[in-house]
């Protein structure tokens, strides 16, 4: 079976961009959909995201984009925990947390944030044991090279067991789509002037919308959308 990752929500100008990146492995919106793909354990796990800031490394003057969140599981079961936690920018770009980050970068955002167990995107992967007391508390780091950005999207995959079988429109293959959380932030201003200050969350774009499957809210107030990719 052939994974392929959808990117919902997004505009047609960014949509073409990403073709000319991964043509060869993006499907369109018209695939078909065969069922959804339900095991006889079904699971989600507890998410409290933290905020999507900036980082500069003092040691060279590079920028990061960093992103911290926790997660329990309240399951039945104990779980393997693998996510996979990327950033869409709009001009195209997919950017996988921990590609072209220094160690020593995660070390110092550690000893900035206060936390010396924040698990970077490798150390987190294992087990994660049922109840609150065995919550686990990680950070996603990205380079930050592009400073002209006003948009960013994270995708964040491995909270949910949730998949759908759909049809490749020109091979007819069945390819597998994953429940994802999708959230869509604004990148206001002068980068160097906006400092670490959080971004703000998109009203609009996180929002349900039609290629949303539920709205992930935080306090009542939308926080994200559930898409398949």
């Amino acid at each position: 079976m052939v994974q392929i990752r959808f990117l919902g929500g997004l505009s047609v100008v960014m949509l073409s961009a990403l073709l000319g990146l991964a043509a060869s492995s993006a499907v369109p919106a018209a695939a078909t959909p065969i069922t959804r793909v339900a095991g006889d354990r079904d699971w989600q796990i507890d998410f409290q995201p933290g905020d999507l800031r900036l980082y500069v490394d003092p040691a060279d003057g590079r920028y990061y984009w960093y992103f911290t969140y926790t997660v329990t599981n309240l399951t039945e079961r104990d779980l393997v925990f693998a996510p996979r936690i990327e950033l869409f920018l709009d001009s195209g770009e997919i950017l996988r947390s921990g590609r072209g980050v220094p160690t020593r970068v995660v070390d110092q955002l550690k000893r900035l944030l206060g936390n010396p167990l924040l698990e970077d995107q490798n150390r987190i992967i294992g087990d994660l044991r049922v109840g609150r007391e065995n919550a686990r508390t990680g950070i996603a780091i990205w380079p930050a090279e592009d400073q002209q950005v006003t948009e960013l999207t994270l995708f964040f995959q491995g909270l949910s067991s949730d998949r759908k079988d759909v049809l490749h429109p020109e091979t007819g293959e069945k390819v597998a789509l994953y429940r994802t959380l999708r959230r869509e932030y604004l990148v206001p201003g002068d980068p160097e002037a906006r400092g670490s200050t959080p971004l703000e969350l998109s009203a609009k774009g996180n929002r349900r919308g039609p290629e949303c499957e539920m709205e992930f809210q935080i306090g009542g107030r939308p926080a994200g959308c559930w898409i398949y990719r």
